[in-house]
C-alpha cells in the first residue's frame, strides 16, 4: 500500500513539473511561426511603395509593426517607435539622416557619441552600443533590419491591419502609443490615424496668397494628399514552426472628388478678367479608426486647393478676356469625404442653411485684373465669397453614417460635388444667379481688396 502511495506522488510531482516547465517555455521562449503577407490592388498602378501591418496578438498580448514592399512582398519588423517615417533608421547610414530636417524623431546620429553619459551601455558586453550597423532590435541603430520573405513572430491568434507607412500626411502618434502601452491601458478600439493639420500662418502649409479665413472654426490639411489605402482582418492563427501567409485586399480610405461651380460676368459697367481661383472646403474627417476603417465626424478640418479656370470665349493661351461672360471652375481633391454642417437641437432647417461656419462650408477667392479707362492699365483686385453646401452635399451623398451616427464611411472612391448656384461678379460685388426652384445654397460675399500685390 505505502509502495503505490510513493508511485502516485512520484508521478503527481513529475507532471505537476511538466506543466511548469510548458509554462516558463511559453512566457520565455515562444515558439515562433513565419509569416508573409499577399496584396492584391484595385489598381497597382496607385499602390504605395511602403505598407505597415500591424501584428497584434489578442490573447496572451504581443504587438509589432512590419513594413512590406509592396513590390516583391518582402518585409521586416520595424520596431515600437519608428512607425512615423522622421523617425525610421536611415537605409544608407552615409546619405545622413531622414529626420527631414528637424531631427525631432529617434535618433538616427549615434554612431559617433554611441555612450551618452545617462545612458551607458550594458557592463557585460560592452561592446554592443559601437555596433549601429548591427542594431540588436528590429527597427534599432542606424542601419535598419534588412527585408526578408518572411518574419518570425510568436505563435497564436492574431488581428493584422495594414496601412500606408511612409504617408507625410499622416500623424501615426496614436498608434506608437498603443505600440509602447499595454492594450488594457490603451486598447486597439481607442486606436487611429490622423492627418496632419496646420495653422493658416503655418509656412508648411501650401496656401495662397492674401488669403483672409471667414471660417476658423478648425486647421488645415495639405492639399493633394496621397490616397489613404486600409485593410485589417478578422482574428487569424499563427502557428509555430510553419509559414503562414495573410492576404489583405486594401481599399481606398480617401474619396476622389470633383468640385464644379461657375462664375457669371457682368462687365457692363467694369471691365475685367479673372486669373486664378482658389477654394476652401470645409467638413473633411481627418480621424480613421484602427479596427473599423471608419471616420469620426466629430474631427473635421479644411482644405485649400487651386481650381481650373474654362472661360467660354478665351484667348489663344486659353486664359480669360475682358469681353468673355463665363467662366467654369472645377477642382480636384482627395480627401477622406465631406460632411455636412451639423444640425443642432432646436434648430429648423432655415437655420442650418444660414449657418456660414463650420462643416459643410466653401470658400473662394477670386483673383481679377480690372481695366481702367481713364489711364488705359488694369489694376489687381481680390474678392472672396462663402457658401453653405447642406443641400449641395445632400445631392452628392458622398458619405453613409452609421447607426449610431459617430461615423461615416465613403459612397466609393469617387464622387462629385456640382454647385449649381453660380457666382455673379460685376466688378465691384460678388452675386448669385438665382435659378429658382432647389437652389437653396447661396454666395455671400465676405471680402474684396483693391490694388493687393498677388
Amino acid at each position: 500500500m505505502n509502495s503505490k502511495k510513493l508511485l502516485y506522488t512520484l508521478l503527481l510531482g513529475a507532471t505537476l513539473t511538466s506543466c511548469a516547465e510548458v509554462e516558463i517555455c511559453e512566457r520565455d521562449h515562444p515558439h515562433q511561426g513565419d509569416v508573409n503577407f499577399t496584396y492584391t490592388w484595385n489598381k497597382p498602378e496607385d499602390k504605395p511603395n511602403r505598407m505597415g501591418v500591424l501584428c497584434y496578438r489578442v490573447v496572451g498580448q504581443w504587438k509589432q509593426v512590419a513594413e512590406v514592399n509592396t513590390d516583391d512582398l518582402t518585409l521586416r519588423l520595424i520596431g515600437e517607435t519608428t512607425i512615423t517615417p522622421e523617425n525610421r533608421p536611415n537605409e544608407n547610414p552615409d546619405e545622413g539622416d531622414n529626420t527631414g530636417g528637424d531631427n525631432t524623431g529617434g535618433d538616427n546620429t549615434g554612431v559617433t557619441e554611441p555612450n551618452e553619459p545617462n545612458e551607458p551601455s550594458e557592463p557585460t558586453e560592452p561592446t554592443e552600443p559601437t555596433e549601429p550597423t548591427e542594431p540588436t532590435e528590429p527597427g534599432t541603430g542606424t542601419t535598419p533590419p534588412p527585408f526578408t520573405p518572411t518574419v518570425k513572430i510568436p505563435r497564436g491568434y492574431y488581428k493584422f491591419a495594414t496601412f500606408p507607412l511612409d504617408n507625410p500626411s499622416i500623424d501615426y502618434s496614436e498608434l506608437e502609443q498603443f505600440m509602447k502601452n499595454d492594450a488594457k491601458d490603451y486598447p486597439l478600439q481607442n486606436v487611429g490615424l490622423s492627418y496632419k493639420v496646420y495653422d493658416i500662418k503655418d509656412p508648411k502649409l501650401n496656401k495662397p496668397l492674401a488669403w483672409q479665413d471667414f471660417n476658423p472654426y478648425a486647421k488645415y490639411i495639405q492639399p493633394d494628399v496621397e490616397p489613404l489605402y486600409y485593410d485589417s482582418t478578422v482574428v487569424q492563427r499563427v502557428r509555430a514552426d510553419r509559414q503562414t501567409t495573410f492576404e489583405f485586399k486594401p481599399k481606398i480610405l480617401s474619396q476622389n472628388i470633383d468640385i464644379n461651380f461657375n462664375i457669371v460676368k457682368n462687365t457692363d459697367e467694369v471691365e475685367f478678367k479673372v486669373t486664378e481661383v482658389w477654394a476652401e472646403i470645409s467638413g473633411v474627417p481627418t480621424y480613421i479608426k484602427m479596427n473599423t476603417g471608419y471616420l469620426d465626424i466629430t474631427k473635421t478640418s479644411k482644405m485649400l486647393f487651386k481650381t481650373d479656370i474654362k472661360p467660354n470665349n478665351p484667348d489663344d493661351n486659353g486664359n480669360d478676356t475682358n469681353e468673355n461672360k463665363r467662366i467654369a471652375c472645377h477642382g480636384n481633391i482627395n480627401v477622406t469625404g465631406v460632411v455636412n454642417v451639423q444640425r443642432a437641437y432646436g434648430e429648423t432647417l432655415e437655420d442650418v442653411r444660414k449657418k456660414i461656419y463650420g462643416p459643410g462650408i466653401m470658400q473662394v477667392v477670386i483673383y481679377t485684373e480690372v481695366y481702367n479707362p481713364k489711364t488705359g492699365q488694369t489694376f489687381p483686385q481680390k474678392w472672396q465669397g462663402i457658401i453653405n453646401l447642406y443641400n449641395t452635399l445632400n445631392k452628392a451623398k458622398l458619405m453613409t453614417t452609421t447607426s449610431d451616427n459617430k461615423y461615416v464611411y465613403r459612397n466609393g472612391e469617387h464622387g462629385t460635388i456640382n454647385i449649381s448656384a453660380e457666382i455673379l461678379l460685376d466688378g465691384k460685388t460678388v452675386g448669385n444667379i438665382d435659378k429658382g426652384g432647389d437652389a437653396l445654397d447661396r454666395w455671400i460675399q465676405t471680402d474684396s481688396d483693391i490694388n493687393i500685390d498677388i
